[in-house]
């Protein structure tokens, strides 16, 4: 193992034992230099390390230095989307990896969830009712519905996985926009609103797999083009070859 990985390991174990919050600055270069004793080189690539994985952001100026950053589910899910992205994974499969994790993260949410979070649930639901011509108030609690869930479950691992498998489809729209019928219209948002009401009685009669059935039937909501099926090479690099083409159709 690289210097600069086990020097990278010590500091992110040293934010962690520390319990450092979100937006602390790290101690000066000279100091961390002789705190893990290595050149700077050594310590500046264990930062860039960290960097790239979402444990610190680098701050430029007077001011600057290595910063604090508590790394998200979406950091998770650019890593795997390079992995995929070699494999010419399509985002159906992505989706068919997405239906074998959430139902189990919603059986979990049926065994475990509280009063308390049933009611949040409830008013996330109540206001998506209310905003349902307010598209961003909608998607703000349509993600706190969820949010809530995956804390319900118990099971950060999973939880984690879920939402990183989110992010690589988020990736794969903003790569090459993907038709989401979910909330497209306000007939969908309304019938997506209903599937969560379903979803919201399964988890407090505590029947998971009625919560699992509803959790499916939210995933299928989603399309995709026919170029995106499984077998077709336009996966999650689909993205980059439409960029490649359009380009050299504006050349042309």
């Amino acid at each position: 193992m690289k210097q600069s990985e086990i020097v990278a390991r010590q500091i992110s174990q040293q934010i962690v034992d520390d319990d450092l919050a979100e937006g602390t600055r790290l101690p000066p270069e000279k100091s961390m230099v002789e705190e893990y004793q290595v050149g700077r080189s050594t310590l500046r690539e264990a930062l860039r390390l960290l960097e790239n994985r979402g444990v610190l952001s680098i701050k430029t100026g007077r001011e600057g230095g290595p910063v604090v950053r508590r790394p998200h589910p979406s950091d998770l899910g650019e890593a795997i989307s390079l992995a995929l992205r070699f494999d010419g994974v399509t985002a159906e499969q992505v989706v068919a990896g997405q239906r074998a994790l959430v139902p189990r993260l919603v059986r979990l949410a049926a065994e475990n969830v509280s009063a308390a979070q049933l009611a949040a649930i409830g008013e996330c639901l109540d206001r998506m009712d209310l905003y349902v011509e307010q598209i961003a108030v909608f998607e703000t609690e349509s993600r706190r519905f969820h949010t809530i869930v995956a804390e319900a479950a118990q099971s950060p691992v999973l939880a984690i996985l879920v939402s990183a498998v989110d992010a690589v489809l988020d990736g794969f729209r903003a790569d090459d926009p993907i038709p989401d019928t979910r909330q497209a219209t306000r007939a969908a948002r309304v019938k997506y609103t209903e599937l969560h009401k379903r979803l919201h009685e399964a988890l407090g009669r505590r029947d998971g797999d009625a919560a699992a059935a509803v959790a499916l039937e939210l995933i299928d909501m989603m399309t995709f083009p026919p170029q995106g099926r499984p077998g077709s090479r336009r996966g999650v690099t689909g993205g980059a070859r439409a960029r490649e083409r359009r380009a050299s159709e504006r050349t042309a």
